[in-house]
């Protein structure tokens, strides 16, 4: 399912955080989907759900509505920002949250947290 080794060998290569696995980022995005449909649609015409944070690195779920029908972009968008400086890191749109959507988002998620450095705190609950 996973094309990075990294993504399969999380558990174990990340002692620190040992909840950093692909299981459980999956159920942090599956929430966070769930929880958005209850969310207000924003004046953006947008809404947005952190998903997790994995020490100075911060996932978001974000469903966009484009105003003009013809723009041909994902609704769904998952965007991992670096903490202190609020900048992107890597962000990956979706039309839907399949096996093969949601592993691509994982394997987004922690390469990112893996290249992201040190790691301070837990995964949230």
């Amino acid at each position: 399912m996973f094309t990075k080794p990294i993504v399969e060998q999380a558990c174990v290569d990340y002692p620190l955080l040992s909840d950093l696995c692909a299981g459980e980022i999956e159920r942090h995005i599956v929430q966070a989907y769930l929880q958005l449909v209850f969310r207000t649609v924003n004046t953006n015409n947008s809404r947005t759900i952190a998903v997790l944070r994995l020490g100075l690195v911060e996932v978001y779920l974000s469903e966009m509505r484009p105003v003009r029908t013809s723009l041909d972009l994902p609704p769904f968008w998952i965007e991992v920002m670096s903490g202190p400086t609020d900048m992107s890191i890597d962000s990956l749109g979706f039309n839907d949250f399949g096996e093969d959507e949601l592993a691509a988002a994982v394997e987004m998620i922690v390469s990112a947290a893996h290249d992201a450095g040190p790691r301070i705190g837990p995964l949230p609950h």
